[in-house]
């Protein structure tokens, strides 16, 4: 029995309805039953409402109200078949139930006849799209719902709200000054037999237009609270946003995700500030796909941790995985800014969103969510700085407790908020708060420290470094601990960011340090003119665009006319040392090859753990090869043993040779 119409403007025909119910005897509910809409619907009419239910089929809808006490009630549908079934189906049990024939956009009921229209399905069947046909019977059933309503009655859309139905309704109601408050009804999301189409329940109240008055708009996403927007391109955007999130929820509880290899992430924001409250990484197996088998667990990062490896990279993020011993885990990490009371209070708050996106045989079993943490307290985060560069933009410089209580200070851009930009490691010493020199966010550090061993320990002389790139000045304060015949040219274009690294993050005034604040492009440049040279130059500066797949350096820094630049600086035996950060493979590919180009001798050392690459380049006839890097890291871990700052081994020399790469 096929009841779908060849095509959508049929929804809106008389004849469609009659055949519709003819063959379909059974009820039939649109957009949920009674249950799924009573909480809401309840809050909006009352007893002593005379209410008008229009298009209303064989549903049981009006039936459930006058069960419930709602007496004053008259349901009309254009489908004379639908109306002679329901009178028969009602007239002996319920009386007081009246159906009637009526085409909704003109109903010849008397002006102000009733004080509340609930529609359930009604405008998306007249509606169907944007064109004009639709938008004309929409127009007359808005009309005439104006006119038989009382003032202070309320008109009840529940509906998918498609884009064209969202805007309509907002735009003509709003335009003659009503009350326009959208609610998500979230209980037909948990009925079992939900299609992934969010609902909404569209409350219009009447009143008089204010002229010079905006539009009294609302979303209400859980039945309590009311949010004001201030144009009806917000609400429309809520919408939206709301509608892709379900689906989107919906696709995971099916594992429906076209887009999904074995992870997926996305954002909760906070409903007062607007900002992520919340970012969840969703980490799957790569073999268990049914829905109905996987189990499921959520795991709540320790504020100010969420940059850890295990919770930031996809190969952490799945050992995490496999520790809690699930299919699917959810990742949980709480953003700076946002105020979180405890543990409890956040699997509370977060307890829903993971039921909708836990795989559908997790909810059939019966199983309550598995919240996971490292400890039983949410961590500790504390912004002791937040200012703005004109620069770089809003940045924070925060502390944060570690695993093993240490306290941790870094500098995050927001604009990069997931980057730590530089890290330091604090110690107390009779009650005296001192800066560990030992301690390197990554070993990206000690490994451009050591290309610059290379010349230390070969060198009968001081060797002059030119580094592109001061940021929290950890770099140059190791170079300067483990080597006492360095001199060091920092440029850094913030002048906040270097006040920052004297500041907060120790870096050491010292007479073999000079620091330039300036544009390093225009530096190199102007060097070659002056006829400089350097025995390293050493490029430890990020990019600013996140999108680009490229973190660090930028690409103007990789152009022909700056690399030839670079190596006049350097000559023949000078070092060339870069700190790069690339995820996109292509891109990493294209500067590779540039870089191969170049420079005759061209070695690469990964990080564990990490991205980021240490770049050893020359044009020397000397390889960089094994031997000669733990020539270097022994000479480099002498230096770093002796000096009281340090005082311990800062290169795992056991370790090098296995991250030396081929390019």
């Amino acid at each position: 029995m096929n009841l779908v119409p060849e095509k959508n403007s049929d929804f809106s025909t008389t004849e469609y309805w009659d055949s519709f119910f003819t063959k379909r005897k059974a009820t039939f509910e649109w957009y949920g039953n009674y249950e799924n809409l009573k909480r809401l619907l309840t809050k909006y009419i009352s007893a002593k409402d005379v209410i008008l239910i229009s298009g209303c089929g064989n549903s049981d809808l009006s039936l459930k109200l006058y069960s419930d006490g709602f007496i004053n009630m008259t349901s009309v549908d254009n489908s004379e078949v639908v109306i002679n079934n329901m009178n028969i189906k009602h007239k002996n049990k319920y009386p007081g139930l009246v159906y009637e024939i009526k085409d909704i956009l003109n109903t010849k009921y008397v002006d102000e006849k009733f004080s509340a229209v609930i529609d359930k399905g009604t405008l998306d069947a007249l509606m169907p799209d944007g064109e004009v046909e639709s938008l004309t019977r929409a127009m007359k059933m808005f009309n005439e719902i104006k006119r038989i309503l009382k003032f202070g009655g309320r008109y009840i859309c529940v509906s998918l709200l498609q884009y064209h139905i969202a805007q309509f309704i907002f735009s003509y109601f709003s335009e003659n000054g009503w009350i326009i408050r959208v609610c998500q009804c979230t209980e037909v999301e948990d009925s079992p037999d939900f299609n992934g189409q969010p609902v909404f329940m569209v409350v219009c109240t009447k009143v008089n237009k204010i002229p010079g008055t905006n539009p009294v708009l609302e979303w209400n996403p859980d039945g309590l609270t009311n949010e004001r927007l201030d144009s009806i391109n917000d609400l429309l955007e809520i919408v939206i946003d709301t509608q892709k999130s379900v689906s989107m929820c919906f696709d995971l509880t099916k594992c429906q995700m076209e887009d999904m290899s074995n992870n997926y992430r996305f954002e909760i924001n906070c409903s007062q500030t607007k900002k992520p409250r919340y970012t969840i990484m969703i980490v799957e197996s790569p073999t268990q796909k049914n829905s109905n088998k996987m189990t499921f667990a959520a795991f709540i990062v320790p504020h100010g941790r969420e940059h850890e490896w295990l919770f930031s990279s996809e190969e952490g993020q799945d050992i995490l995985r496999r520790n809690c011993n699930v299919d699917r885990l959810a990742i949980i990490s709480m953003h700076r800014g946002q105020i979180y009371k405890n543990l409890k209070q956040v699997q509370q708050e977060l307890s829903r969103l993971m039921l909708k996106i836990a795989p559908q045989g997790v909810i059939k079993r019966g199983e309550t969510i598995l919240f996971l943490s490292l400890e039983q307290q949410l961590g500790d985060r504390k912004i002791i700085m937040e200012s703005k560069s004109e620069h770089s933009g809003d940045f924070v410089i925060e502390e944060v407790i570690g695993q093993k209580d240490e306290t941790y200070r870094r500098l995050v851009f927001l604009n990069m908020p997931h980057i730590i930009q530089s890290e330091i490691k604090l110690l107390t010493e009779n009650e005296e708060i001192k800066i560990d020199y030992s301690h390197f966010l990554s070993d990206y550090i000690p490994y451009l420290g050591l290309g610059v061993g290379i010349l230390a320990n070969q060198l009968n002389r001081e060797s002059k470094i030119l580094l592109i790139g001061l940021g929290g000045g950890i770099l140059t304060n190791l170079l300067l601990n483990a080597y006492k015949n360095v001199n060091i040219v920092a440029l850094e274009i913030d002048l906040v960011v270097y006040n920052i690294a004297k500041e907060a993050f120790g870096l050491l005034e010292d007479s073999r340090l000079e620091v330039n604040i300036c544009d390093g492009l225009e530096y190199i440049c102007n060097a070659v003119k002056n006829n400089e040279a350097y025995d390293a130059v050493i490029y430890d500066v990020d990019v600013k665009d996140p999108t680009l797949g490229l973190s660090g350096p930028p690409k103007d820094f990789l152009r022909q006319d700056i690399l030839n630049n670079v190596k006049k600086l350097i000559g023949k035996e000078g070092l060339f040392l870069l700190n790069f950060v690339c995820r996109a493979s292509d891109v990493k590919a294209e500067i590779l090859n540039v870089m191969k180009t170049n420079f005759k001798q061209l070695t690469s050392l990964k990080i564990a753990e990490d991205i980021n690459r240490v770049l050893l380049a020359g044009n020397s006839d000397k390889a960089f090869d094994a031997h000669l890097l733990e020539q270097a890291a022994t000479y480099m871990n002498q230096c770093t043993k002796s000096n009281p700052l340090i005082a311990c081994d800062v290169i795992d020399i056991s370790a090098l040779k296995e991250n030396i790469e081929d390019i």
